[in-house]
């Protein structure tokens, strides 16, 4: 019998509506102006953009082959280390990087049935948390409050936080402790069948891969199977206790 849910927060709770590309070059640019113009800190605004969001992708590559998070910050402190910005910029990293995801932020909406879903799911008696994969933990806080999600879930967990990245099984086995439950009374639901569902079985979990909007790298990972696929948030509660 399933006691608890694992959320993953985008594309499963929550939907991007923008362009990611476009969206991290103008966070970026916002930064760089921002030590420029609010902290009169002189250095190469667009040497910055550039190496900071070349720091972002190689970040992303190396957490993916090692399940270590690589933070915004630490992508940030290295792209002003190679630009050889002032000394004073170091304490400046934290605020900064909350500039960066200002554009991102504002783009983030809960889907129309997350809140109700949520709210029926603890109705029935099931604890529900989350741990999303994410460069920065703030980040996940901030959009959790942002979309009213804060009264369902706990904890709240990001691999930023944690460092560890789905799908390493110590991430779904944290939660798995904090509750007191044994990893075979949980499920997971995600849009990602190679860290969400993948990460579920080797934690012992069950697994339900949403498809709201699916993540891009499923089309690669069919071979691994979740226990069950929902299109829609509101189907969840019928369908777990089929499980």
């Amino acid at each position: 019998m399933i006691k608890g849910i694992i959320f993953d927060l985008g594309n499963t709770l929550l939907r991007f509506e923008g362009d990611s590309e476009t969206i991290a070059q103008e966070g970026a640019e916002a930064m760089a102006t921002w030590f420029l113009k609010k902290k009169h800190i002189k250095l190469d605004d667009q040497a910055l953009v550039e190496a900071f969001l070349s720091e972002r992708l190689a970040g992303r590559e190396i957490a993916s082959q090692t399940q270590q998070e690589v933070t915004a910050q630490q992508s940030l402190r290295e792209a002003l280390a190679k630009i050889e910005a002032p000394a004073s910029t170091g304490s400046l990293v934290e605020a900064a990087i909350k500039v960066f995801f200002g554009p991102e932020e504002a783009l983030w909406r809960s889907y129309p049935d997350a809140v109700d879903t949520l709210k029926t799911l603890q109705d029935r008696g099931y604890r529900l948390g989350l741990y999303s994969n994410a460069t920065d933990d703030p980040f996940i806080q901030r959009l959790v409050n942002r979309n009213g999600l804060r009264p369902w879930l706990s904890p709240t967990f990001s691999s930023a936080g944690w460092g560890w990245r789905k799908p390493k099984p110590a991430a779904f086995n944290l939660i798995a402790r904090r509750w007191g439950m044994p990893p075979a009374e949980i499920v997971m639901v995600g849009d990602t069948l190679s860290a969400d569902v993948l990460g579920a079985r080797q934690a012992g979990m069950h697994s339900i891969l949403v498809t709201m909007d699916e993540a891009p790298s499923n089309d690669e990972n069919r071979h691994i199977q979740p226990d069950a696929v929902a299109d829609r948030l509101s189907a969840l509660p019928e369908m777990i206790e089929e499980l």
